[in-house]
């Protein structure tokens, strides 16, 4: 007979089925009991995911729940025992007696397949359970007074509980179910209900659907966002979930990736313009003092709410933000609160910014109901470090501190971010009412517990990078080398080099060496790569290149500059610090890599003669510079040329510029002396800023003497005020740029009377180039008083 298919055409029945018994397996129900009464150990193995529910005979129920209870009271499941129990409880004629539980004994062999047996009767009562919620729905069709839409939804609910159950699970596992459903479902809410008043009254059918309060979803949610410990990882996990080991940065040393910052600071400090100008930044691909962006043209996000946009529009404009960069680079959101997170998900998926700023958090949770003692204030926080890592951006929250100068609030605030920044105002006695001090106070990327000066300039509001604040001394060898290392890296982005390499390359010893590549790795200023069984490479990234594992010494890149050059509008400013005098880079073999118009070279008998040299000074006592840490200025700012010596240029401010193989032999008399400094005393003034070449640093005139030709002065980072000569200071260096004309001024044969071209400005100085019988012959650094620039 061939089976006819059933068609929609045909009336269907609405009958109810009552000729069929419910689905049930009472032959494996009655084993299951019989193996818990024969086998003591039996009960232990179904106990977790067996419920007496499951069973169809009430008998059945009523013995299962005597064994859970004797279990609970740490009493055996035998037949004595549930015997016992089930007389107790008047329930022991009710399931027949002493005759029912010797037939289910009798009738069991063993318990060996009591798991087996426990899924059949399992099994059977979903079925059961699926049959009695569609006979709810039946009903609730028949009711004409229920609203359809509530019937839909009850009826969908209802049927999905029983169909997303896990078959066979144990408690835990039905435990966990029931937490992960209901997870989701209130995370959903979170995530994506945009309106606040609609959000809360799905937090309150959810609640009352599963029997919870709104306030217990709501702290569901919250511990949701906390982190959970991981598993026992074995090393190919813990690998796998690393991912790359080396640290990632928008900001080398300042500003991680993927994580969320606390910058805090008490009223008027300027935060939110400090904030502005790290952002303007990485826009455009700069450095912030020693901190280097990673790269340019980041996407920023602001989201707004202690600043008006007219305050805010006219902030970005001071610091030099253009048209361009708030029309494709920058969005801004103005009264976001933590109860629109579903527009901070919206706008991260949408726009992907790299850097989102919250001013500020008290804005944020201004609808919050908890206070900033309560743990609960820190939730937009958590949820924000998830999101960090999600979406792949760094979040930096403005917050206050409080009267003790630490963070306003909870514990939790501080806990719940990988990164605290503190910007305070410099109250010793010699600081000056815009000197502003920023400290690393917490950081899971870099050593913490630093301090760096800087100055806010209230009426372009940028902030100055005046240099790290140093405890303990100062030790010049080592910052010297640090320096001498930046400007290495900056030259050699994305290439690896090990400590070996380096420190033949800028003529320190490699135990040295290491130490400083240590300590710039520690704070985040350049990236450690550790290599299994090998050498630990370093480099400095530079991202949208390819990094390299070769070495080739490439035409050093023009770095943007920071803005205290003329005719700039800089977000941030800097002075990089330098020693007195620092080693240069050495001069690089022809054998070992390419010659280009903008690399100097040497060759590799002039670096043996220059190590033995340093070999040869090392005996030397190194020179003091009364207790004055000597720091450069801002990197296109005059400093003295620099000697390969470790110990230092011994004859004071002179300089040494590295030539061509063919002047390496007298290249060490070139430009040994200073121009005249065209100041008189009258062109002096009170607060007025100089260069100083003793000092190797920009310093700033406190006080004039009216009898004798000397002032008082600050020198950019440091807070100890020193006299100086008149005489000594010279006015700011002019800016150059790449392609400028210029002379060198020296009486040295080589540069008289010649024309040259900079071929690129740079922290450690500037490279020129000029035509030789041979082609194009590069030298360098110079300093900007060592050049005059050639009109026309």
């Amino acid at each position: 007979m061939i089976a006819v298919p059933y068609s929609y055409t045909e009336e269907p029945s609405f009958e109810p089925d009552n000729n069929r018994q419910p689905p049930h397996n009472i032959g494996a129900e009655e084993e299951i009991l019989g193996g818990i009464l024969l086998d003591p150990n039996a009960f232990g193995r179904v106990s977790d995911r067996l419920e007496a529910n499951h069973f169809f005979i009430g008998a059945h129920k009523d013995i299962y729940r005597a064994c859970l209870s004797l279990s609970k009271k740490s009493q055996p499941t035998d037949l004595l025992h549930v015997t016992s129990w089930l007389s107790e409880h008047k329930l022991l004629e009710k399931v027949g007696g002493r005759n029912k539980l010797a037939t289910l004994v009798d009738r069991t062999v063993s318990a060996i397949n009591i798991d087996s047996l426990s899924d059949k009767v399992i099994r059977k009562s979903k079925r059961r359970e699926l049959i009695k919620e569609a006979n709810k729905a039946i009903n609730l069709a028949y009711d004409e007074k229920q609203d359809l839409v509530d019937v839909f939804a009850t009826v969908t609910n209802k049927i999905k509980i029983v169909t997303d159950t896990p078959l066979a699970p144990t408690k835990d596992e039905h435990q966990r179910w029931k937490h992960d459903r209901l997870l989701e479902e209130v995370t959903n809410i979170y995530t994506t209900v945009v309106e606040p008043s609609f959000r809360f009254f799905k937090l309150h059918e959810l609640g009352r659907e599963h029997s919870f309060t709104a306030n217990f979803l709501e702290h569901l949610y919250l511990k949701s966002l906390t982190a959970e410990c991981t598993k026992l990882l074995t090393y190919e996990e813990l690998k796998e979930l690393a991912g790359s080991t080396v640290r990632e940065w928008l900001v080398n040393g300042l500003v991680p990736k993927s994580t969320t910052i606390l910058l805090a600071a008490d009223g008027g400090i300027g935060k939110t313009k400090f904030a502005y100008g790290i952002a303007k930044t990485m826009i455009q691909g700069t450095q912030f003092g020693k901190f280097i962006a990673t790269g340019e043209k980041r996407k920023i996000l602001y989201y707004q709410g202690d600043e008006s946009p007219g305050d805010m529009m006219q902030a970005l404009e001071s610091l030099g933000y253009s048209e361009s960069d708030i029309g494709k680079y920058v969005r801004v959101r103005f009264g976001w609160s933590a109860e629109n997170m579903p527009a901070l998900i919206q706008d991260l998926k949408e726009f992907q910014p790299d850097f989102v700023v919250i001013d500020s958090l008290s804005t944020a949770n201004k609808y919050s109901v908890y206070q900033e003692s309560q743990m609960e204030y820190a939730r937009p926080i958590l949820q924000m470090t998830g999101l960090a890592t999600q979406y792949k951006t760094t979040f930096l929250i403005i917050h206050h501190t409080n009267r003790e100068g630490g963070v306003r609030g909870t514990t939790a605030i501080r806990n719940a971010v990988s990164e605290v920044w503190l910007l305070t105002k410099d109250n010793s006695q010699t600081a000056t009412p815009y000197d502003r001090l920023l400290e690393i106070n917490k950081s899971r990327s870099r050593s913490s517990g630093k301090k760096y000066r800087l100055m806010f300039n209230p009426e372009d509001l940028q902030f100055t990078f005046l240099g790290e604040e140093s405890e303990q001394g100062f030790n010049g060898t080592e910052q010297s080398a640090k320096d001498a290392l930046l400007e290495f890296f900056s030259k050699n982005r994305n290439t690896r080099f090990t400590s070996k390499e380096l420190a033949h390359r800028l003529g320190y010893s490699d135990g040295h060496l290491r130490n400083c590549l240590s300590g710039l790795a520690a704070d985040g200023l350049i990236s450690a790569e550790p290599q299994n069984g090998r050498a630990t490479n370093y480099f400095l990234v530079l991202e949208s290149v390819t990094i390299t594992p070769d070495h080739p010494v490439e035409s050093p890149q023009t770095i943007v500059s920071t803005g205290l050059e003329a005719n700039s509008v800089p977000s941030v400013t800097e002075y990089p610090i330098t020693l007195d005098h620092p080693p240069i880079t050495p001069t690089i073999t022809p054998d070992d890599h390419p010659k280009d118009s903008c690399t100097v070279v040497d060759t590799a008998e002039g670096d043996r003669l220059s190590t033995e040299k340093s070999l040869e000074n090392k005996s030397e006592p190194q020179e003091q510079n009364n207790g004055h840490s000597s720091q450069s200025s801002d990197h296109r700012q005059s400093q003295a040329l620099l000697n390969k010596e470790s110990g230092g240029d011994r004859g004071g401010d002179r300089g040494v510029i590295v030539a061509d193989d063919d002047h390496l032999d007298d290249s060490s008399d070139i430009l040994q002396s200073l121009p005249p400094s065209p100041l008189k005393r009258d062109d002096f003034e009170e607060g007025g800023i100089y260069w100083s070449p003793k000092l190797n640093n920009k310093v700033k005139i406190v006080k004039l003497f009216k009898t004798l030709p000397e002032a008082e002065v600050y020198q950019a980072g440091d807070i100890h005020k020193i006299r100086v000569t008149l005489s000594e200071l010279y006015p700011l260096p002019v800016e150059f740029k790449v392609d400028d004309e210029v002379a060198v001024i020296s009486e040295h044969k080589k540069f008289i009377d010649r024309v040259f071209t900079i071929s690129g400005v740079h922290p450690g100085g500037i490279w020129i180039q000029g035509k030789t019988r041979t082609g194009n012959d590069s030298y360098g650094p110079f300093k900007p008083y060592q050049l005059q620039k050639i009109s026309g």
